[in-house]
């Protein structure tokens, strides 16, 4: 047994229920009384064997049938050690209650939020539980448990300041209005210690998209031009993937992945059929894993040249853009000549990958990445020496790296705070370990450091992948693995035996052993995790999705105080959000 289990059942003999390592997978769990949460949670965040200082997850799971229905499960991760926990408690339908871990992990607030919301469990103690991503006055219940239909219960949205269409139109003169209008348009005087009157406003920033770089609305308290409080109000798009993947097959939920960061589909795939495969045990071929690999990092090229054009539109430099735009151009083509498809790619499988590498598609490669450094180096002549970027850049969105860990901060927002976490090191994983790269990491966490992180790891997958097609090895692109991977579709028209058996992998789907496991991969945004419930049918029980924009809109309101209304679009921007994910 691991000795940090052992170390938590010493310590916490009434606390700690039961605890489990499961060596096949290298996942730590333990299960707590609900009441002693905080007081095991305090522990693993601050005594030193433990060191559990980044919060990655919170999430549920619902059993009907169980005294305890729901169970909430935690997920962190030891910067320090290297290690991942994964804390569980139960509780019951009569009284759904677990203290809130706010005070230990500061990104806990959105965590908890949404499970509140989704499952309906409380947290005592939160500063401002309420939904996060249903509307508050959302009275159908709670999307994620098992008794809630996947199609929904006919909810729409009511605004009563708003007449109703069968009632005769309400006199302006004289009209009471409503505490929700209010609260939105209304100005109210603040007690101020100079002569001078001073005003606090409340301002709507989206959810229109070119704004906010999707449908996201944050409400603005200001004093003056200076943000007092940013408010995210989250949930515009609906994507109900968790949903819908307890209905779906292992190998259907794919495409379903490709919605969530549309913008970097490949990378999706990747975290998800990794996640299965962890479930399975299953070995995938050494050049499928160089594919991956390669794919991946012109997927992250592909994320950070849109991030780069997006974020330099927003703050008035347009000839970048186009110029960004111009290699993504080059990549999203090698990506339609690999798989047919430019955006949403639905290339992955569970096992590998579904085509292979051509000599065509490599000399193509090649030619890009000969050509790709002097395009970094034009980027770069023109923002660095831009004193307008660099004004709006430098200083703007600090956060130290002790508040990032805290937040649960990932990806370049975190390695620009000097944390040189990149889960490709951590947890190595495709051929990530068998080629020589560095992580880029920034000293003052601020949105020019991030700008400067994204820059470098654009020269790093460069390098990432020149290695992995010098060294692309030979082989089959799929596993061997007849219980779980359909027959190669050649095979398929012409053998019944191959059609047999494509047909019962397509209509029974392949059935996981019971167990549960979570996996995180290092996705442009930050870190993509999947955690999945595995009951032994061919879906998943429940499929949790780690995502980093998520995440990282917790931290908003704490990087955005003290700056100005201008300096609002490029905090959104410095994160790379996509609300695709965030909404998932």
């Amino acid at each position: 047994m691991h000795p940090l289990l052992d170390t938590l059942k010493t310590k916490f003999p009434e606390a700690v229920l039961a605890v489990q390592e499961d060596k096949q997978r290298g996942d730590l769990s333990v299960r707590v009384a609900a009441p002693r949460l905080l007081e095991v949670a305090r522990f693993l965040h601050d005594d030193p064997v433990a060191a559990f200082d980044h919060i990655t997850d919170i999430c549920s799971a619902d059993y009907p049938d169980d005294q305890e229905r729901f169970e909430v499960i935690y997920h962190f991760l030891s910067l320090p050690h290297g290690i991942r926990i994964r804390v569980k408690a139960r509780v019951t339908e009569e009284h759904p209650v677990v203290p809130s871990i706010t005070s230990v992990w500061k990104g806990a607030d959105f965590m908890e939020r949404e499970v509140y919301d989704l499952m309906g469990i409380k947290f005592s103690g939160h500063p401002d539980l309420r939904r996060i991503l249903m509307p508050e006055d959302y009275d159908e219940g709670h999307p994620l448990r098992k008794d809630f239909p996947a199609e929904g219960r006919g909810w729409r949205s009511r605004f009563d300041f708003l007449p109703r269409l069968d009632e005769a139109p309400v006199a302006e003169t004289g009209r009471d209005i409503p505490e929700a209008e209010k609260r939105v348009f209304r100005t109210e005087p603040q007690p101020s210690s100079s002569s001078r009157r001073t005003e606090e406003l409340l301002l709507n920033m989206g959810p229109q998209h070119p704004a906010t770089h999707g449908v996201l609305r944050v409400v603005l308290e200001l004093d003056g031009e200076r943000i007092t409080k940013a408010t995210a109000d989250l949930g515009y798009l609906h994507r109900g993937v968790e949903k819908l993947a307890e209905g779906l097959a292992y190998m259907q939920i794919i495409p379903h992945t490709d919605r969530l960061d549309y913008v970097c589909s490949m990378t999706n795939n990747y975290a998800y059929v990794r996640t299965v495969e962890k479930l399975l045990g299953l070995t995938i071929p050494e050049r499928a894993e160089y594919i991956r690999t390669i794919v991946a990092e012109m997927q992250r090229i592909i994320g950070h040249l849109f991030w780069l054009g997006t974020q330099a539109l927003d703050i008035g430099a347009m000839t970048v853009f186009f110029w960004t735009f111009r290699e993504r151009e080059v990549l999203l083509d090698l990506f339609e000549k690999l798989c047919g498809a430019r955006l949403t790619l639905n290339y992955f499988r569970i096992g590998g990958v579904d085509s292979d590498f051509t000599p065509d598609l490599v000399e193509r490669l090649r030619a890009f990445l000969k050509d790709f450094p002097a395009h970094i180096e034009e980027y770069e002549t023109l923002l660095q020496t831009n004193r307008i970027w660099v004004a709006r850049t430098k200083d703007v969105a600090v956060i130290s790296a002790e508040d990032a860990i805290n937040f649960g901060l990932t990806g370049p927002v975190l390695r620009a705070s000097g944390v040189a976490y990149d889960v490709r090191k951590l947890e190595p994983y495709g051929a990530y370990g068998k080629v020589d790269w560095e992580v880029p990491i920034g000293k003052n966490g601020d949105t020019y450091d991030r700008y400067w992180v994204r820059m470098e790891e654009l020269r790093q997958s460069s390098r990432i992948i020149a290695q992995c097609l010098d060294q692309l090895p030979e082989g089959p692109i799929v596993a061997d693995a007849p219980k779980i991977i359909p027959p190669p579709k050649a095979h398929v028209m012409r053998d019944m035996e191959s059609l047999i058996h494509h047909f019962i992998i397509f209509t029974q789907g392949f059935k996981p052993p019971k167990g549960e496991t979570y996996c995180a991969t290092e996705a442009p945004k930050g870190e993509l995790g999947f955690f999945i419930i595995s009951d032994g049918s061919p879906r998943p029980y429940r499929m949790k999705i780690r995502a980093p924009s998520f995440v990282h809109m917790g931290a908003f309101d704490h990087m955005a105080r003290g700056y100005l209304i201008s300096d609002i679009v490029t905090i959104f921007g410095t994160y790379d959000i996509v609300m695709g994910e965030c909404d998932r």
